[in-house]
């Protein structure tokens, strides 16, 4: 295998690199942190920052980065874990989990990281005696794979809520926030598990998207359906976004772009360190990781003259091909509903299908809150002035939310409202089931 340079950046590539980063940092606006966070940062597949040789690259990851970065900000409101990737030994596995049976060492890691969240939102508590458990809240990063363990470590916070020493429930499933996240180039190649982002991750969710990647097992998670995902794309391939070649080229804009991120989210890390600052000065490389190449870094050629491919590839002229992620099966029969009963009023509303498709994703998103996996489906009604969505739940309670709101998408790609006659109109008065229509 190995790592080969393709060629540099054009002109264009390079402008588009400070362009991301700005998208990235936007993402974070709104700082929703509380009072302790616990960062959570997940390497990717053969990933560890104790042992760069299993990858074969010359640095740590921008994933192990970040939580340095929390380390050295030093601050009793900001703990933090990193968690080495799939493959690299103990409950991470070797080879085959690399492969293709990740899935329990991405469990894994998720567990060590809620054992570790679990245990110092606990300390918080003992050594601040005036914090309650509204205080406290989670973040998490996580590189390739990584993503997905960010994943499943958030769904563990939302499913488990917080445990005292003796096992009881002092936060409820539900009530614990993830205030931060940031997927690098995630991939869930082989991952047995649902990916959907749980509902106590606060938006806006933050995806960086290599635009240069072209390995087939290396299509990412795109979480296009999730109003509160914010798709950042960025010049550079799987690992020149997530770090490990050059301290000052690709990946050194994507660390910057996530340290905006979480400091704009509240989350207090520290600022990228001088040696592993973007330096636009510096030669910013295009790599792959595609072909067969000697000991020299020269690409090895067939009998033919073609290059000797070691990955399957998609042909670069198709652009990044996404994986939508699974959902619960529960929150596939929300969505089935919702669309049932919003739908057809939706595109008599003046809606076009793809917008009806992310106002009733975002109202389930909304809608799913605090209801556990396996609830039974409630009511989706729609407005009569058209500005407002209704949930009616099974126990006769009516959650009401503006289209306004449920469309709000930080995403720099998202769809624009179809209409400009379409502007909500303030509400004077509370709306109840009669004012709305199924």
């Amino acid at each position: 295998m190995g790592t080969s340079v393709v060629r540099e950046l054009t002109a264009e590539e390079r402008a588009r690199m400070p362009e991301a980063r700005q998208e990235m940092e936007r993402a974070g606006a709104a700082a929703c942190a509380t009072k302790f966070t616990f960062l959570a940062a997940f390497d990717g597949t053969n990933n560890d920052e104790n042992n760069l040789k299993l990858s074969g690259t010359k640095l740590s990851t921008n994933v192990s980065q970040l939580r340095t970065q929390a380390r050295v900000a030093n601050s009793d409101s900001l703990k933090s874990g990193y968690y080495p990737g799939v493959g690299t030994g103990g409950d991470q596995g070797g080879l085959v989990n690399a492969a293709v049976l990740p899935t329990p060492a991405i469990q894994a890691a998720a567990e060590n990281a809620y054992g570790e969240f679990r245990l110092a939102a606990l300390d918080h508590l003992r050594q601040n005696p005036d914090a309650t458990t509204a205080d406290i809240g989670a973040a998490t990063t996580g590189f390739s794979r990584g993503g997905a363990a960010a994943i499943r470590f958030a769904q563990l916070v939302h499913e488990r809520g917080l445990t005292d020493s003796d096992g009881q429930v002092i936060a409820p499933p539900g009530s614990v926030p993830i205030s931060g996240m940031a997927l690098i180039d995630p991939v869930a190649r082989f991952v047995d598990a649902p990916m959907h982002i749980p509902p106590n991750v606060r938006g806006p969710v933050l995806s960086v998207i290599a635009d240069h990647e072209t390995r087939t097992d290396f299509r990412p998670l795109y979480h296009v359906d999730d109003p509160r995902v914010s798709l950042v794309h960025h010049p550079g391939n799987h690992v020149g976004n997530g770090g490990g070649h050059d301290p000052h080229g690709t990946a050194a804009s994507v660390l910057e772009g996530v340290t905006g991120y979480f400091q704009q989210r509240g989350i207090a890390i520290a600022d990228v360190p001088p040696g592993r600052r973007h330096d636009p000065n510096a030669p910013q490389l295009l790599y792959t990781e595609v072909w067969q190449t000697a000991r020299n870094g020269d690409v090895l050629e067939n009998e033919d003259g073609s290059k000797n491919a070691v990955w399957r590839h998609d042909p670069p002229a198709a652009g990044r091909i996404g994986v939508k992620p699974q959902v619960p099966p529960s929150h596939e029969a929300w969505l089935e509903k919702a669309r049932q009963e919003l739908g057809p009023r939706l595109q008599a509303a003046g809606f076009s299908p793809e917008m009806c498709e992310r106002i009733i994703t975002g109202c389930v998103c909304q809608a799913a809150g605090h209801h556990p996996a396996g609830t039974e489906a409630p009511r989706f009604l729609l407005g009569k002035d058209q500005q407002r969505l209704g949930v009616l739940h099974p126990p006769g309670v009516l959650q009401e939310m503006l289209l306004d709101e449920v469309l709000q998408d930080h995403s720099p790609t998202a769809p624009a409202v179809p209409s400009p006659e379409r502007t909500a109109t303030p509400l004077h008065q509370p709306a109840d089931a009669q004012t709305m229509t199924r």
